[in-house]
């Protein structure tokens, strides 16, 4: 089975093709030139961007959750952008859409939409954008990567944490230490003391189960952070505070 993340590139590479395609076509009828074949072109170019445009919005609420949990701290600024961009896109595509269908019907395949220019100009400058901020948050910081197989930080944590451990260091200490920002990075999304931030309160302790509900393919996958390593983590998080903090891990 495809993974969401790979499904959301499918639909939103159709997108990014079909857009430049129709922005070019109608410009060029809109110069008089590409003969009689240009319109009936244009829609097909038109459809598949529409079409891309769909599919990309409807995997990518899919994939949203994941983004969610796999942005540490304020780099989930990026994820929010590329969202709310991505709905400006769709409108403005939508926008586009009905302007050339109106004139269409009004004045025939050689209609000149007096919006769908300037249109076109904005959304493939989204199109650019959006994909810079979606290249940010897969190749920088790992969304869509099944098991967070690149996320260095977590690997070198998990293995600091292994390495203490194995050394005989207090299970208590070295979950403190792995839970903060410099260590697994949990502190940047639940707070310094697992206070809650971006994420839920964490004081108190979490059961197992729960922590892998959330971040079974997430950034703490049980390849990389062991239920030996979570037990650490946890045996602090229960000195902070009464459990049950919060309504996922």
């Amino acid at each position: 089975m495809p993974h969401l993340s790979e499904l959301h590139g499918a639909a939103t590479h159709l997108a990014v093709v079909a857009i430049p395609v129709f922005a070019i076509l109608h410009l060029v009828r809109l110069a008089g030139r590409g003969g009689p074949a240009l319109p009936g072109a244009e829609a097909w170019a038109l459809g598949a961007a529409l079409v891309g445009i769909v599919a990309a919005g409807v995997t990518g609420l899919l994939v949203w959750g994941q983004a969610q949990t796999t942005l540490r701290g304020g780099h989930f600024g990026v994820g929010t952008w590329h969202f709310w961009l991505g709905i400006v896109v769709a409108v403005l595509a939508l926008a586009a859409a009905a302007d050339w269908v109106i004139t269409r019907r009004r004045h025939g395949e050689w209609h000149r939409p007096t919006i769908v220019p300037v249109l076109a100009v904005l959304i493939v400058a989204g199109v650019v954008v959006q994909g810079y901020l979606g290249g940010r948050m897969t190749y920088d910081r790992g969304v869509g990567v099944y098991d967070a197989g690149e996320h260095a930080q977590t690997a070198v944590g998990a293995e600091e944490l292994n390495i203490a451990l194995a050394q005989g260091k207090d299970m208590v200490l070295a979950g403190r230490e792995a839970f903060s920002a410099e260590g697994l990075g949990c502190a940047t999304c639940h707070g310094d003391r697992a206070q809650g931030e971006r994420g839920p309160t964490l004081a108190g302790g979490r059961d197992v189960a729960e922590f892998r509900s959330v971040h079974q393919h997430g950034l703490f996958p049980p390849a990389v952070v062991t239920d030996r390593d979570f037990a650490a983590i946890n045996a602090w998080l229960k000195t902070l505070g009464p459990p049950g903090g919060g309504d996922e891990g």
